[in-house]
């Protein structure tokens, strides 16, 4: 997927309302992504009636038909619209429900401003802010799951690749029963998570022995293996082919 979706953002707003106003129907020329933090916001979209609250977002295209109705009670909501270098790769749908995670909420946080000026190169940290959180709904997309616990916990996993890590750690972390931990990631995922943990390792590990930047051995260090044997005996199952081999027929090429 092309980094940057975002070729121009033309409206920017962060809006906290008594109530919201109305939009009268338009055909959009441009994509529209409409997420509330609080309250709810009533829409026809191609005549079809969404309500999305807290959480919840609209993500239309050119060429949808959007109305909104005059909202009734207090909301905060926030609205971009952009065109997009990359459109065919946005996967998508209209309605995005609870797709709004911690992460996109601390972005916005971090970019104060309501509306779209002039100055301090407001367009530009809008479009990077925009380009972020759509990066982030497209990897939350792909995962097979929407456990928030499972999303979580892959996260982790991620962002402490080069840890060791069992099970019981990372439920620990999240305050969780080990044989909860361990069902529901099973049956989100499709494979037990110290399975997927290793397999993330080995991945990581195969693009450094690629590049050509590290020993093997310090490639085991580096990724938290307790000894290379086990280290080689892990990449061979999830890769198929021993680190050692993987180097050799690099180097032959």
């Amino acid at each position: 997927m092309n980094s940057y979706i975002v070729s121009n953002v033309s409206y920017y707003c962060n809006r906290s309302v008594i109530h919201s106003l109305p939009l009268e129907e338009k055909e959009l020329d441009y994509y529209d992504f409409t997420f509330v933090l609080s309250g709810s916001l009533t829409y026809f979209i191609n005549g079809e009636k969404i309500v999305i609250e807290n959480g919840d977002a609209i993500f239309l295209r050119p060429g949808d038909l959007r109305r909104r109705e005059e909202g009734k009670a207090p909301a905060h909501y926030v609205s971009f619209n952009f065109q997009s270098e990359s459109g065919k790769m946005l996967p998508f749908d209209k309605f995005l429900k609870k797709c709004i995670n911690e992460e996109i909420r601390r972005l916005i946080s971090v970019y104060p401003p309501s509306h779209l000026v002039e100055r301090f190169h407001s367009k530009e940290k809008c479009q990077n802010i925009l380009n972020y959180i759509l990066l982030e709904l497209y990897d939350l997309h792909k995962l097979r799951s929407t456990n928030e616990h499972v999303i979580n916990i892959i996260k982790y996993i991620d962002e402490h690749i080069t840890e060791r890590m069992s099970l019981c750690d990372i439920a620990e972390h999240f305050h969780l029963s080990k044989e909860h931990t361990s069902y529901i990631f099973k049956r989100e995922m499709g494979l037990p998570l110290v399975s997927y943990i290793n397999e993330q390792k080995s991945l990581l590990a195969k693009n450094i022995i690629l590049s050509g930047e590290m020993a093997l051995s310090d490639i085991s260090d580096y990724l938290g293996f307790e000894n290379y044997d086990y280290f080689s005996k892990t990449f061979k199952k999830y890769m198929g082919v021993t680190p050692l081999k993987l180097k050799k027929n690099k180097s032959a090429q």
